[in-house]
């Protein structure tokens, strides 16, 4: 018998939405469906009226980093993957971004020992190389694969701590092609970021708006160009994160029809918000880099999604308070950079459905199925099918979600003043029911690190 049935909701399968009945067994895996009122098991949940959608896989968040000697994120592997449960993101792959002194492995063992017995939903690491200890990281790369990870994350900007240089990156990209590893860049261009910012402290202006009058939408397409480029000489597929602008978009067009092995992420910031946040009197609160934009990129980027340009849209979850970026508003250049989001990605992309920019089997393709694809996760992760695991949604498509409020280390939300259409109600992470009604519903913990290893596929593991 099942142990497991939700009954009669609307569910988004990868081929479309369809009225059914799924079967989940004691291994917390889909074993059945079948029409409405044909399953049993030894728990029947009602689904009727509600839509379910497959877990979210939010490929880009920064949980319990710390940038600088002053500047660390609030949350921590438990109260950074809780508002990700909440708001019906079940999986989740994290960055291994090296601190002083550490190498790629390092920073990868120091992530595991963060993270073990902490989080809630179940997650991975992308690796990544810096300019410090550069060339002993390169010559850790081969090891990845033993290791479970099958990515690599370079920045084309921040060259005066992490970012790399062309011709590193260059470098990181032919090793990366002979060890099978995808490659994510942070695309902009350092020089004209400098340039940008030379000109406004030139010009006696350091407030936050000035962030976003420095880091030019040309800066972004001109790094994306030239990424492409590399990507393209040294045949490795390449990740091209947070695209926040036209410009950018149109380069990553370009090459997609020239048939490039490019992928490419937007934001629901850039999404949804537009520059008038920087005209506000607490506009610090908004200062990510890439900047949000002027309304024109905002409907691109909505196009971009349209038309294929766009695989995922992420959060690039950063989560500092009102205090943190306050402290340090007179001065851009100091602000920490970063947005507390990765709960409210799910409930900004149903009010798409609602408003008719997206269809609900879009939504489960952008949130879940094309994350899991190109990150290694499939078939287990990313949508429901048989054998893959019970990770779930149930939602109410008539409530509605304030996100003005919500559960992250932070006091306050960038989407202040938005009600999103629809609420989730209920999140399930393989068979388990681990947040309903806004709360809560296992220990932390109870979400495991997955590595992909050759030969056994996606193996879990309980503790680091």
């Amino acid at each position: 018998m099942l142990d497991t049935v939700i009954q009669g909701g609307l569910v988004i399968f990868p081929q479309g939405p369809c009225q059914a009945d799924l079967g989940i067994g004691v291994d917390g895996r889909f074993h059945a469906f079948s029409l409405p009122g044909e399953l049993t098991g030894k728990q029947v949940v009602s689904a009727e009226g509600l839509v379910i959608l497959p877990g979210g896989v939010d490929p880009h968040v920064h949980i319990n980093m710390q940038f600088s000697a002053i500047q660390k994120t609030t949350d921590d592997f438990f109260t950074g993957t809780m508002p990700a449960a909440l708001g019906g993101t079940t999986t989740l792959v994290e960055f291994a971004i090296p601190r002083s002194g550490e190498t790629t492995l390092d920073a990868l063992e120091r992530r595991y020992r963060e993270a073990s017995g902490k989080a809630v939903v179940d997650y991975n690491f992308h690796a990544c190389v810096v300019r410090e200890r550069f060339a002993e990281s390169l010559a850790e790369l081969p090891q990845l694969q033993a290791h479970g990870i099958s990515t690599v994350k370079l920045f084309s900007a921040y060259c005066d701590t992490i970012g790399l240089d062309l011709g590193q990156i260059q470098t990181v990209m032919e090793a990366c092609s002979s060890a099978h590893l995808l490659v994510l860049v942070h695309c902009e261009t350092e020089s004209l970021l400098q340039k940008g910012i030379a000109d406004c402290v030139a010009g006696g202006n350091l407030s936050p708006h000035a962030h976003l009058l420095s880091r030019s939408s040309l800066a972004e397409a001109d790094a994306v160009r030239s990424i492409c480029d590399l990507a393209a000489d040294a045949d490795v597929p390449v990740y091209i994160v947070h695209v926040s602008s036209a410009d950018g978009a149109a380069v990553v067009r370009e090459r997609r029809q020239r048939g490039e092995r490019v992928y490419a992420e937007t934001c629901t910031h850039y999404l949804y918000l537009d520059d008038s946040v920087y005209k506000r009197p607490d506009s610090e609160l908004w200062v990510c880099s890439p900047p949000i934009r002027e309304h024109s990129h905002q409907e691109a980027l909505w196009q971009g999604l349209e038309d294929g340009i766009f695989d995922i849209v992420s959060t690039d979850h950063n989560c500092f308070n009102r205090s943190q970026k306050a402290a340090r508003r007179d001065d851009f250049r100091l602000i920490p950079n970063g947005l507390p989001s990765v709960e409210f990605r799910t409930p900004l992309l149903l009010s798409a459905v609602h408003d008719g920019r997206l269809d609900w089997t879009r939504l489960a393709r952008f949130t879940a199925e094309a994350p899991a694809r190109i990150f290694g996760l499939w078939p287990r992760k990313g949508a429901i099918t048989i054998g893959s695991d019970a990770d779930f949604l149930l939602v109410d498509p008539s409530g509605e979600t304030d996100l003005s409020v919500g559960h992250m280390a932070t006091d306050y939300s960038p989407f202040m003043g938005i009600t999103a259409q629809g609420r989730i109600l209920q999140t399930w992470l393989r068979g388990v029911c681990i947040a309903r009604d806004g709360a809560l519903q296992v220990e932390p913990g109870y979400g495991v690190r997955m590595t992909q290893e050759r030969g056994r596929g996606l193996v879990y593991r309980a503790r680091d």
